[in-house]
């Protein structure tokens, strides 16, 4: 066995509960993954960071957990990172932010596991577009964020990341599992719903559960104050700093 895996392979191991419940074992980082975070998030480019962020976790996990990393929520992955986090370099993180209510400089300080929330909806996940066809959705994964990293800014990339979470299509006749269709067809379908459709696909991707983190704080004044942090790209922004 090389040094290097010697090494690795005598690191502690932590298993922990996703907020969603499901049981994951992973090592911390090493030195040279953190590095390569580091100079992910100085390109400021959301496809680099998420590939280096996938490749971090696929590495740190054990496979009889995560089989296919890009297979789980983007709610999971988020509570991951942020658990491997905590765990390779520290529980707590205090920064400073900007109020948005006086524009002042204040410190904050965070507790990655403790202060981490999940917003627990259970959204009807099945959209009766017209009297032949209904759709079923899934919760978004990872990979529809890889593949659409811009998708809350980019309208084409949004049509996109709408088609990786249709997970069948279902007439009278038939169930159609659009997870196994090229990509231009199911993109070809979301661009072609009416108004009404498109906006209950937006209703249940915007009712899902996702992770949020409630920091508080107080200004010069004395009033107490709250900062809700959520988003992956906001949480590997405020939280990798090494």
């Amino acid at each position: 066995m090389a040094l290097k895996d010697l090494l690795i392979s005598s690191s502690p191991n932590y298993c922990k509960n996703l907020l969603s419940g499901r049981n994951v074992c992973f090592r911390p980082m090493i030195v040279g993954e953190e590095k390569s975070l580091l100079l992910a998030k100085q390109t400021e480019d959301k496809k680099s960071i998420l590939k280096n962020l996938i490749n971090v976790l696929s590495d740190c996990c054990s496979d009889d957990d995560i089989k296919d990393i890009k297979k789980i929520t983007i709610a999971e992955f988020e509570n991951l990172f942020l658990l491997l986090r905590s765990k390779s370099i520290g529980e707590t993180e205090t920064f400073l932010v900007k109020c948005p209510e006086t524009q002042e400089q204040v410190q904050i300080k965070v507790n990655l596991e403790s202060d981490l929330k999940l917003s627990v909806n259970t959204p009807n996940n099945i959209i009766k577009l017209n009297d032949n066809l209904v759709i079923v959705m899934q919760e978004p994964t990872i990979h529809a964020l890889f593949k659409y990293p811009n998708y809350d800014k980019d309208s084409e990339e949004l049509f996109g990341f709408i088609g990786c979470c249709i997970k069948e299509l279902q007439t009278k006749k038939e169930t159609i599992n659009c997870q196994d269709m090229p990509d231009q067809e199911i993109l070809d379908f979301v661009k072609n719903l009416n108004k009404k459709q498109f906006n209950e696909i937006i209703h249940y991707l915007n009712e899902i559960s996702k992770t949020y983190i409630i920091a508080n704080y107080k200004t010069k004044d004395g009033t107490s104050r709250q900062l809700k942090i959520n988003g992956l790209f906001n949480y590997f922004s405020f939280f990798l700093t090494i």
